[in-house]
């Protein structure tokens, strides 16, 4: 990826969602400004904050202020990730978009395997950590990876078909795909990834996997019985969307 610095528009959009993450921002946020402010192509960085109450957009800001492009929203009430991605994939001015987790559980170095896929003519370029090649440095508790691969299971069957990783929080696309993609979801909880995927295959964008280093980091927000119901019901609810339509 080369380009022009001096280009109106960002070759790479940057969006991390964001709830209550003020104490695990002032370690990751820095390391990702540091790295992609060496790679020579103009990024923009957008950070949703999903109706904290904390002082997370504020802080957002402060740390990324030297950046020269930040978009920091504050998006009220609390909704949940799927939204908050929703409000920055759209907002995201990028040629491609990456959208990536708080605590960078997949380092962003890891990127720059993506973009010769995108050469390639892919649309959609997704990390996986269950595919030969990925490196899980630091396990989840058996029961997070456990309700992740019945979750993938499940999704396998009622939703996308063949794809090794729905839940990966390191997932990018050009901007058309993204435009599309998540102008179309409507799902805020858990099951979001498994809807945006569901879009891409029902209207045939190309879809590539890429194994991916992988870390768990402490401070989940994931409330196993709550999120497993939410998560099952919508698996059903991308079904049923689908059959009235609102994926067309």
């Amino acid at each position: 990826m080369t380009e022009v610095l001096a280009e109106a528009t960002p070759r790479l959009s940057v969006v991390v969602p964001m709830y209550n993450e003020t104490r695990r921002m002032k370690r990751t946020l820095p390391v990702l400004a540091d790295y992609f402010r060496g790679q020579g192509y103009r990024v923009e960085f957008v950070v949703v904050d999903d109706g904290s109450s904390d002082n997370t957009a504020e802080m957002a800001r402060q740390i990324l202020g030297t950046e020269p492009d930040v978009n920091v929203i504050e998006s009220r009430p609390n909704r949940g990730k799927g939204h908050a991605l929703k409000v920055g994939m759209l907002a995201a001015r990028g040629d491609l978009v990456l959208f990536t987790d708080a605590d960078l559980s997949t380092p962003p170095g890891e990127s720059s395997k993506f973009w010769p896929w995108f050469d390639e003519g892919f649309d959609i370029v997704i990390g996986s950590r269950k595919m030969a090649g990925a490196v899980l440095e630091k396990h989840q508790p058996l029961w997070r990876e456990s309700m992740g691969k019945v979750f993938t299971w499940l999704t396998n069957r009622i939703a996308t078909r063949d794809i090794s990783d729905i839940t990966c929080g390191f997932k990018c696309f050009t901007q058309g795909a993204a435009q599309d993609l998540f102008s179309r979801s409507v799902i805020d909880d858990w099951s979001f990834d498994a809807e945006v995927l569901f879009i891409a295959q029902k209207h045939g964008l190309r879809i590539k996997e890429v194994p991916v280093h992988w870390h768990d980091e402490s401070g989940t927000k994931v409330r196993i019985a709550r999120d497993a119901t939410r998560a099952l019901l919508g698996l059903v609810k991308i079904r049923l969307n689908d059959m009235r339509g609102k994926y067309r």
